[in-house]
């Protein structure tokens, strides 16, 4: 099994995760996804033989030019109607590039937006194609699987940048859940 049937196969394997990949399809969204946190973790709770519970935001990400970015509060108040014990948190990624860094360029699709998401185990997005379950993973999953966590290259060049890397692992701690975590550090 591939490092990414693997994480195919954790998803389609958690309940929670495919009822929120249905909630998530049934918005119609364009390039709609389940992204970052909630399969991060799952990923890593699953391999960490730890019970699964989705303790961070569920992160709806889509990319839409043509909706205005207050849509993402009518979306946010749908899945909240629809599933009211979840703490969504909905993005249109076309109004999300420069969330960061004002230079940042602007954003081509939603798999782009996911790749320029801090460090790699968090750039990660899911999506059902009918009933298949379909990644986005702009920098694979070697690192998710592995439990190695580095900052994508863009957070490389500079220090400025690599601060934001580095205050979001100090905020985090997430080697106190998962010890066998490695954050890489450049």
């Amino acid at each position: 099994m591939t490092n990414e049937q693997q994480i195919i196969h954790i998803i389609q394997t958690t309940p929670t995760l495919m009822t929120i990949l249905h909630l998530i399809q049934d918005c119609h969204l364009k390039q709609g996804a389940l992204a970052a946190g909630s399969i991060r973790n799952t990923v890593w709770q699953v391999l960490s033989g730890q019970p699964v519970q989705l303790g961070s935001d569920i992160d709806v990400v889509f990319f839409d030019p043509e909706r205005p970015a207050s849509d993402d509060l009518q979306i946010y108040q749908h899945l909240t109607s629809k599933a009211p014990e979840y703490q969504w948190q909905v993005k249109n990624e076309v109004y999300m590039a420069h969330y960061n860094f004002a230079d940042n360029p602007e954003f081509t699709s939603v798999t782009d937006a996911i790749g320029h998401f801090v460090e790699t185990p968090t750039c990660i997005g899911a999506f059902l194609d009918g009933d298949r379950v379909q990644l986005i993973a702009p920098h694979g999953v070697d690192d998710l699987v592995n439990f190695h966590c580095r900052p994508i290259p863009y957070y490389c060049q500079d220090t400025k940048h690599l601060a934001i890397y580095q205050q979001r692992m100090a905020q985090k701690q997430w080697q106190h859940q998962w010890p066998q975590l490695k954050i890489i550090d450049f």
